[in-house]
């Protein structure tokens, strides 16, 4: 047993290393806000959750769309415009002032470890900073994400989810069982320029995305969820917004 234990714990610690990253984050500039700041909000990821399982073998693996409509749009989206107004800033719906995803994908990008506006997007950026007179922005786009990260003695494998939702991960008839919120998160800030979400420490809190929910009960059918079934799933993909969102604003260190 304690050879087991010691090996599992050198696993462990081998996962957190990779976690941590072998490239170097951009460091964040010298941030601070000031309480009633504009701070923008954009969601876009989707309402219906999907059902992504990685098997014993590549034979079992499927990834299936639930029928239930979510609306987990909505959900995040009301999680965020919260997170904003109760860290003391004036929540700004993107949407509602006309600003689509393609307007502020990719606005800010590091180089050579300098934040800068990436070339072709200085309009948007002046819209942003000076019509719309904004410091922060938080952008919520669905996107392949990493689900689970699985290391044993040879090079690790990384499985990924296209779609939120219940991952399933099973290896001869044992099952793990996680909630991945798939969707990329920007944090922009306009002055200073930075990216939050791409330098620690929200950066490793977002590489993998995915809650491990250990209390699940296994589905009467595997393949085809209840909605009851999938409520879980739904809160802790609610719950891991609520997090991080509330991570990401206390780095705008409003006074």
């Amino acid at each position: 047993m304690k050879y087991l234990q010691k090996h599992i714990h050198f696993f462990i610690c081998i996962i957190s290393v990779l976690l941590v990253g072998c490239s170097t984050a951009p460091k964040l500039p010298n941030i601070e806000s000031k309480l009633g700041d504009r701070v923008g909000y954009l969601v876009d990821i989707g309402d219906s959750p999907a059902h992504t399982h990685v098997g014993t073998t590549v034979f079992n693996n499927f990834a299936k769309n639930a029928p239930y409509k979510w609306d987990l749009n909505a959900g995040v989206k009301q999680i965020v415009q919260q997170n904003v107004k109760k860290a003391g800033f004036t929540a700004v719906d993107l949407q509602a002032e006309g600003i689509r995803y393609s307007d502020v994908s990719d606005l800010i990008q590091a180089k050579d470890d300098v934040w800068q506006v990436v070339p072709g997007k200085e309009e948007a950026f002046r819209r942003l900073r000076d019509r719309l007179r904004l410091k922060a922005l938080i952008v919520l786009k669905e996107a392949r994400v990493m689900a689970s990260l699985e290391c044993g003695g040879g090079p690790c494998s990384e499985r990924y989810a296209d779609t939120s939702g219940l991952f399933t991960r099973s290896f001869f008839g044992i099952t793990r069982y996680s909630a991945v919120a798939a969707f990329q998160w920007n944090v922009f800030t306009l002055d200073p320029l930075a990216d939050i979400a791409r330098a620690d420490p929200l950066r490793q809190l977002l590489r993998m995305p995915a809650t491990h929910l250990p209390n699940f009960k296994t589905p009467v059918r595997f393949e085809d969820l209840t909605e009851e079934e999938f409520a879980p799933v739904k809160d802790a993909i609610l719950k891991f917004t609520d997090t991080t969102a509330e991570s990401a604003l206390k780095a705008l260190n409003a006074k």
